[in-house]
This record gives structure tokens, sequence and C-alpha cells, in this order.
């Protein structure tokens, strides 16, 4: 059995982002092992977000927007969004770069095979070999495989993109949607969002917020109303598509299991309430190499760990299960009372209680705050 201080259990974007913050920044000596069953070499995924300054991979950034529009069913408006940024980085450069910065370390080992098991004693059973770690850094486990208790709101974030291209020019390179309600909800959240590279290139996506995935014709045909009906455009090059799926629930991930760490979207990293999970599992992984490299526990005084921002997540997807506001309108009061700036200050958890208090009264004020009190028996 092979023995190594760190398993990485996963080669997503926290798994290589860990391993990057372990051995470029904090010059570890540990011996490091990730396994996974692909070898990241595709464009698999984009990852977008919203910041004020620089991030850990700032120069792999291949377009950002300081502009962001938002549809709803009775307000539409473009916000300038500086001191903001909204920036894109393409899967494959992300993992182009991390392979090249790994490969200059001899105590990593990365290994392309499918995990079957993960003991909490520190054994990984892969389909060819066994493992042991002194710790284990897990990204793999899906969010059925937590049994999650009826009395948490699970939702699913999902999306379908197309990347297309146009003869003619149709876009504003400088202003991307973030947020298109003008569209069919169907019962549930819907709403288009396109982020424009040049005037005539642009991923348009379908976004769906609910409790069951569609049917997968049905993605194509959003996508095909959005953009003939919505965007007015009909004549297109598709260049590239891409899918995914993000949990939305204000479960509380398990955040150690024995030697098991959980991380990623397996540890909680996403936003409960938006699913934007990048840049914030950036934060979280910075302190949590620092506290590794300082022989502290992994786990200590990590960063989104406030429990009055898990609060007001578990309150809008309470309101969003019950159904009597719909998220469109939701969104909409919350933009169009707030601002695109203010509404990002809050959901990246940096606003004081006044400024919650200011944002929270912008909502339907009796369903909030019966949400908000709910929250409390869970």
């Amino acid at each position: 059995m092979k023995q190594f201080d760190y398993i990485i259990a996963g080669g997503g974007a926290a798994g290589l982002t860990l391993a990057y913050l372990l051995l470029a920044h904090e010059n570890s000596e540990k011996t490091i092992l990730i396994i996974d069953k692909d070898d990241k070499s595709t464009n698999d995924r984009t990852w977008c977000f919203w910041e004020k300054d620089a991030n850990l991979f700032e120069n792999l950034v291949c377009k950002q927007w300081s502009k962001a529009s938002f549809h709803g069913p009775t307000f539409s408006q473009t916000f300038a969004l500086s001191p903001y940024s909204y920036k894109m980085i393409r899967g494959k450069d992300f993992y182009d770069f991390i392979k090249y910065e790994l490969s200059k370390f001899n105590n990593l080992t990365w290994l392309k095979e499918s995990i079957i098991e993960i003991d909490p004693l520190g054994i990984v059973k892969t389909s060819t070999e066994i493992y042991s770690g002194n710790m284990i850094f897990n990204s793999i486990t899906g969010l059925k495989d937590f049994n999650i208790p009826s009395k948490h709101v699970q939702f699913l974030q999902h999306f379908k993109g197309r990347f297309i291209q146009t003869d003619e020019p149709y876009f504003d390179a400088e202003a991307m949607t973030y947020m298109d309600f003008r569209i069919d909800q169907k019962g549930d959240c819907r709403f288009g969002y396109v982020l424009p590279f040049s005037p005539n290139e642009a991923l348009v996506e379908y976004t769906i917020f609910s409790e069951q995935l569609l049917q997968p014709e049905a993605y194509d045909l959003g996508l095909d109303d959005y953009l003939n009906n919505f965007l007015k455009i009909e004549d297109y090059k598709v260049l590239e598509e891409e899918f995914g799926v993000i949990p939305m629930t204000d479960f509380p991930f398990l955040a150690k299991d024995g030697k098991i760490i959980n991380i990623g979207i397996s540890g909680g990293f996403a936003k409960p309430s938006t699913g934007y999970t990048f840049l914030r599992s950036q934060h979280i992984l910075k302190k949590m190499a620092s506290n590794l490299a300082k022989q502290k526990d992994p786990l200590a005084d990590l960063p989104h760990q406030k429990k009055r921002f898990q609060k007001y997540d578990s309150t809008l997807l309470n309101v969003l299960k019950s159904g009597r506001h719909s998220g469109a309108q939701i969104f909409s009061d919350l933009f169009e009372k707030n601002g695109a700036k203010a509404v990002f200050k809050f959901l990246d958890e940096e606003t004081n209680l006044a400024e919650e208090m200011k944002i929270m009264s912008s909502t339907p004020i009796l369903a909030f705050g019966k949400a908000f009190i709910k929250t409390f028996g869970k």
C-alpha cells in the first residue's frame, strides 16, 4: 500500500487549487497524491465570478465585463459594476496552468484512476490500487450521498449553454446579462444568462433553479426560445456547448469524517443562494492551506462561516420552495431597489447589519420574515 501525506480525491477546481496552494504558495514538503478519472485536457466548463481585486488565478481571466444587465418582469437596467468586475476563466486554461505548475514538484503524484471507495481511516481504493494518506481531501462525494433530511431545502441550479458566433454584430462586449427573467418561468425560477466576448460571439445559457433536472431536449428548446424570441438571433454557429448542475441547499455539509476533509461542492463551498463556488473556494482553501503550513487544524477559522449569512441563504431557498413568490419577482426587487453593487456586496457576505436589513426589506417582508424564523428550527 502506497503512503502519502495528503491525498486529493478529485482533480476539479477545489482539489487542484488546494494542491497549487500547498506546493506553489506554502512550499510544502509533504507528499501529495491527486486521483481523478479524467486527465483534465478539455474545456469541460467555465467559471465566472465578480470581485473588486485580483484573484489567485487572475492571469487566467480570459474576459471581464464592467457592466451587467438585469431584466425582470417589470424592470430592466444595465448597471455599471465598478469597483467590481465580472470575470470568466475557461476550464482548459485553468487545467493547463495548474498541471504545468504542479509538474515542477517531485513530491506530487497525479494518477488517472477511478476512485471506488474512500475510508475515514485514510484509505482510498481505486480500480487498480489502494493508497493510504494522513489526510484525504475529498471533492467527489455527490449530493445524493449525504442523505439530506427532508427539513432541508434542496434545489439544483442546472444550465445548458452554447458558445455561439454570428455574422451580424448583436452584442455589447462590455455588458454581460446577469439574469434575464423575460422567458417563460414554467412554475420554476428560470432565466437567460449572456456573456459576450465580442459583438459577434457570446456564451448564452438557459438556467433553472428547481428540484429536478429537465429532459435533455427541454434545455435546447429553452435556449432556442431565448435566442430566437428574446435576443432576436436566429442565424448563428454553435462553437461549443456546456452543461452543469450545482446544488443549492441549506444542508450543513459534513466538513470532516475521520481523516476525510470534504472540499469544494462536497464540502459545502457553494453559496447556497446562488451556486457560485469558484472564488468562494479560493478564499476557503487559502486559509486551509495556510493552516496546514502552520501545522494547525485545516478547518480552523475558515471564511464564509458566519451563521447569519447561512440563515439568509436558507431564507431565500425556503421562500422559493414555498412558491408564493416567484424567483423572477424576488430578484427583480433586489436589483431594482438596491442596485447590482449592493447585491454583490451582500452575496459576498461583506455587508453590515444595517445594509443587510435594507436588502431584506426590499423583499416580500412577510414571506421572508416567516422563512427566516423557520431557519432557526433546523
